[in-house]
């Protein structure tokens, strides 16, 4: 052994590895602490290994922002009313910039419709990546960027201004409305049924209050609201944990619920999915019997003073 060789080894080896920030380390930080609460047991380490190895691969994890903690299996499922918990702090653990109301939040939005058994009507397997500027208020256009997909690399591609229209109830709010909503889970239970009776009207309770968490969900959602969001389904009635992959191809465990929407009544499953380490929101999943399946993926946002030099010579359209 020769512990000066074995240090040089080890800086050389992680040379070009990022330095371990805070914001890379916060998922790490929410896996192990929910390690620590739910008491599972790590899997025994294989003996024999080299130390510099073994010290290697931690700092690997820590740097990359991700401690390869097992949080869940196929066989130790954590259940769905602690996924949406563990969702609920992974939300608030992340810093997240706090937009001005003249700002954009610039992210990008994946939807990937397949077909299933007995579909007809989804119009056959198509994949949409899109890139979005969304005004934080709602008072400016929103810059949508259409583009061909990996798939696809042939298929359309374009890019429209989109005008707000406040008389519409279907949209889903500007981020400065959500950013008002209130944090007190039974105010917020009621606003998130009242937004889930106008997408589908006429349900129960619990069903309008799940409509309404997956549709704003959809969207960047403030820290605060999105953690009592998570909160609040993790009370609802039904919900149950699967593995999925989101429209990117990644692997998550979702929180799935059933309903009667299919034709005939045929059962409908929608899935919210979180990444299976830290928990953070990856996208969502809609299986209808009929329809076929919907997959959507959505980034972090980032946010920017203006839109892309190019957008100007653009027509608005109305109506988002």
């Amino acid at each position: 052994m020769n512990e000066r060789t074995d240090l040089t080894d080890l800086g050389n080896l992680f040379a070009d590895k990022p330095y371990p920030t805070a914001d890379r380390l916060a998922p790490a930080r929410t896996a192990l602490l929910a390690e620590a609460r739910t008491k599972r047991r790590s899997r025994p380490r294989a003996i024999g290994l080299r130390r510099v190895m073994l010290a290697g691969g931690l700092v690997a994890a820590m740097t990359a922002g991700v401690i390869a903690v097992q949080t869940f299996s196929s066989s130790a499922p954590a259940s769905a009313a602690e996924v949406l918990r563990l969702a609920a702090e992974a939300a608030t653990a992340t810093p997240w910039p706090q937009p001005r109301d003249d700002q954009y939040l610039h992210y990008e939005r994946i939807a990937e419709m397949r077909t299933e058994n007995g579909a007809s009507n989804v119009g056959g397997p198509r994949h949409v990546t899109g890139e979005v500027w969304a005004s934080v208020d709602g008072s400016r256009p929103d810059l949508w960027w259409h583009k061909p997909s990996k798939s696809d690399p042939q298929g359309p591609e374009y890019k429209e201004l989109l005008t707000r229209c406040p008389e519409r109830g279907d949209r889903r709010p500007a981020y400065s409305d959500l950013r008002e909503w209130p944090a007190d889970e039974d105010q917020l239970r009621h606003k998130l049924a009242e937004r889930g009776n106008e997408m589908a009207p006429n349900k129960d309770t619990a069903t309008r209050i799940w409509n309404g968490v997956v549709n704003v969900l959809g969207s960047p959602v403030p820290p605060k609201q999105q953690a009592a969001i998570f909160k609040i389904a993790a009370a609802l009635p039904g919900i149950e944990t699967e593995e999925l992959k989101d429209a990117t191809g990644k692997s998550g465990i979702a929180v799935t619920r059933v309903d009667n929407r299919g034709r005939g009544g045929a059962l409908s499953r929608e899935s919210l999915i979180f990444d299976k380490i830290s928990y953070v929101l990856l996208g969502g999943q809609e299986l209808v019997p009929g329809q076929g399946r919907e997959l959507w993926s959505i980034t972090r946002p980032q946010i920017t003073d203006i839109l892309p030099a190019w957008s100007k010579s653009l027509k608005r359209r109305d109506c988002l």
